[in-house]
């Protein structure tokens, strides 16, 4: 290997050291960013939707019923209460949940929450139902337990909307009279 190779080599080296040092300074600044965000995260969206809050909030509570509009179910099976609050579990593809209900003022406010090892955790979904003119207004918030600093810069960027937009949409189908269909179960 002559000098001028050498040489080279050596300056690509030093590059990839200076590139990935600037990766970790970058990592790090946006941990030490993140640490300064609390763990328990929120996110909210809302829609309109045609309906008196009094034909939502019986939607909402149907819960033998919201496997067929739900596209994130595709079972649901009630449980014994927790603590004095009904709890069911939900089954879709993101996997099994069990939640409870934790709040309602019908037809205004609905609090439900994840229950782990019986006991209350998070995420917490707010239903917030307000009569206007010509519908519902129909407000989600979520709140979650984020660990990672990484992962709280990303939610706080980006906030994870897709789950709550679903809902609301699938809401506002079943609304509209649109049903989906269910296969049957083993009998």
């Amino acid at each position: 290997m002559n000098w001028t190779e050498r040489r080279k080599r050596k300056a690509r080296r030093r590059l990839a050291l200076r590139v990935l040092g600037t990766l970790a300074v970058g990592l790090g600044i946006v941990s030490l960013v993140g640490l300064g965000f609390g763990v328990e995260q929120t996110v909210s969206t809302q829609a309109l939707l045609e309906r008196p809050p009094e034909t939502v909030w019986r939607v909402l509570m149907d819960l033998d019923g919201m496997p067929l509009w739900r596209s994130d179910l595709t079972t649901l099976e009630r449980l014994p209460d927790l603590a004095g609050r009904p709890s069911w579990r939900e089954t879709g593809p993101g996997g099994t949940r069990v939640l409870e209900l934790v709040e309602a003022d019908p037809p205004s406010r609905l609090v439900l929450r994840r229950a782990h090892d019986g006991l209350p955790a998070l995420p917490m979904r707010t239903f917030e139902l307000a009569a206007m003119t010509g519908g519902t207004r129909v407000t989600v918030t979520e709140r979650a337990r984020v660990a990672s600093p990484l992962r709280r810069v990303l939610y706080r960027l980006y906030p994870p909307r897709a789950g709550l937009t679903r809902f609301l949409r699938d809401l506002d189908h079943r609304l509209s009279g649109v049903r989906r269909e269910v296969a049957a179960g083993p009998q």
